[in-house]
């Protein structure tokens, strides 16, 4: 129900009583008639300006011309509603802009996040792949080794056996001692290009196994550069697109709320109060000022229910949006982009696997299975003087053909090893924790976001 703002026109009628009734009473009827007119008019208008602060919102503005049209002085208070209504409309706007844009955001981020992980995720698979087929690899190596190492030993009793038979047997028949040893040496393979085959078949087998290592780590190498090119170009995509898109969006929030921010709407509804304050304050009668009192209590209801409204908007706001949009960053804000303890937890894993410390031993035991077979090569060498009876001429071509096949095994396996041992070091090196942590570093996308 619309209040009544009958003080003023109470007084005129009580000063219209205390004027002598004129002769004619058509007179004061007229007198009468025009107050009433006057109380009619005034309250019509009144109650129009109220209605115009009540009916104002975002999209039905123009309450400072809508009460120009009603009032001949000018009171700040119609314009400070529109200025309160088009700020919570901006507000309001921005609210579901920033929602769109912060859900937005996270789905990107997500999604570079997944893309990341998952390079991570191949680089740890790689990690133990490389880590199965080396165990394998390097077993089946030190088996083969042995094994060739077994074969040599025997070779070194069946080699003095033969030349003691040979021996004999050359005796008998009268023939050149060193054209038959020659010829035994040729038909059983042991000869610069020739192995025997209970030597050949374990040692092309370790030979094969040394081969498929140094595949195995180069594949590994591969993978591992490009699992962290893949990693490194989602890290600057990241930085390039979602995190800059973030940033830019606080400070453009920043600086909304710097001139649009709570202390502003309260500013307006202030301004609003202090004007229909002074214009009642201006008024010439006490029953004037009451009637202003009471139209001033109705439009600062209008004021204060647009104002709450502003408020409970600035409180969603700040609810949504604190420590995310709005400064200082929260750590859980800091968490979700950077995601530092989720990658801190699978890099861990990586290392935890401890490729390094693997592939460190292989290079370290590699030298001795070349030792140790070279040391039965030797061995075999050095054999040959052991057989009694044998003439020197002889003894001299076998040593010579004997050490020609030590150098051609062992040059065979340190050939296979000089290639295995770089590709080896370059896995090994790429692993190593500190280098990890340099490739896989995700410090910069916090500091974006300090």
């Amino acid at each position: 129900m619309a209040t009544t703002y009958g003080f003023r026109i109470s007084e005129l009628n009580e000063l219209l009583a205390q004027v002598p009734a004129a002769a004619n009473d058509d007179i004061n009827q007229r007198f009468t008639a025009v107050i009433k007119q006057y109380a009619d008019f005034r309250q019509s208008a009144m109650n129009d300006l109220v209605d115009f602060m009540a009916k104002a919102s975002a999209t039905n503005l123009g309450t400072q011309s809508k009460w120009q049209s009603r009032i001949a002085s000018k009171v700040p208070t119609s314009q400070r509603m529109d200025d309160l209504l088009q700020h919570q409309d901006n507000l309001s706007k921005l609210f579901g802009a920033l929602q769109d844009t912060w859900t937005f955001l996270l789905s990107e981020n997500d999604h570079v996040k997944t893309d990341e992980m998952r390079a991570v995720q191949d680089l740890d698979k790689m990690a133990q792949e490389i880590l199965s087929e080396m165990d394998d690899y390097w077993s089946k190596t030190l088996d083969y080794s042995q094994r060739t190492i077994d074969a040599i030993n025997r070779e070194i009793d069946y080699l003095k056996t033969a030349l003691k038979d040979l021996l004999g047997r050359a005796a008998e028949a009268g023939a050149a001692l060193v054209e038959i040893v020659k010829k035994w040496f040729i038909d059983e393979n042991i000869k610069p290009d020739g192995t025997p085959s209970d030597i050949d078949d374990p040692a092309k087998a370790a030979l094969e196994h040394l081969k498929l290592m140094a595949e195995a780590a180069a594949e590994g190498a591969r993978k591992y550069r490009e699992a962290i090119k893949s990693y490194q170009d989602l890290v600057i995509r990241q930085k390039g697109s979602v995190l800059t898109m973030f940033n830019k969006t606080r400070q453009d929030v920043d600086q909304f709320l710097r001139s649009n921010g709570i202390g502003q709407a309260q500013a307006y509804l202030d301004q609003a109060k202090a004007g229909l304050d002074s214009w009642i304050s201006g008024l010439p009668t006490s029953c004037q000022r009451d009637d202003g009192a009471a139209f001033r209590n109705d439009v600062n209801q209008k004021l204060d229910i647009v104002f709450k409204r502003t408020k409970d908007l600035d409180d969603q706001f700040k609810a949504k949006f604190q420590g995310a949009l709005l400064s200082p960053l929260s750590n859980e804000t800091i968490e979700t982009l950077a995601q530092h303890n989720l990658f801190k937890e699978q890099f861990d894993k990586i290392k935890d696997r401890d490729l390094p410390r693997k592939l460190r031993e292989i290079e370290e035991k590699l030298p001795e299975q070349v030792i140790k077979i070279d040391d039965r090569m030797r061995e075999m060498v050095e054999s040959v003087p052991d057989v009694d009876g044998i003439p020197d001429d002889v003894r001299d071509m076998a040593k010579s053909m004997t050490g020609d096949f030590r150098e051609y095994l062992r040059n065979r396996i340190k050939t296979q090893i000089d290639s295995l041992l770089p590709i080896i070091d370059e896995l090994k090196n790429q692993m190593i924790p500190s280098n990890l942590d340099a490739d896989l570093n995700r410090q910069e996308l916090e500091s974006m976001l300090n």
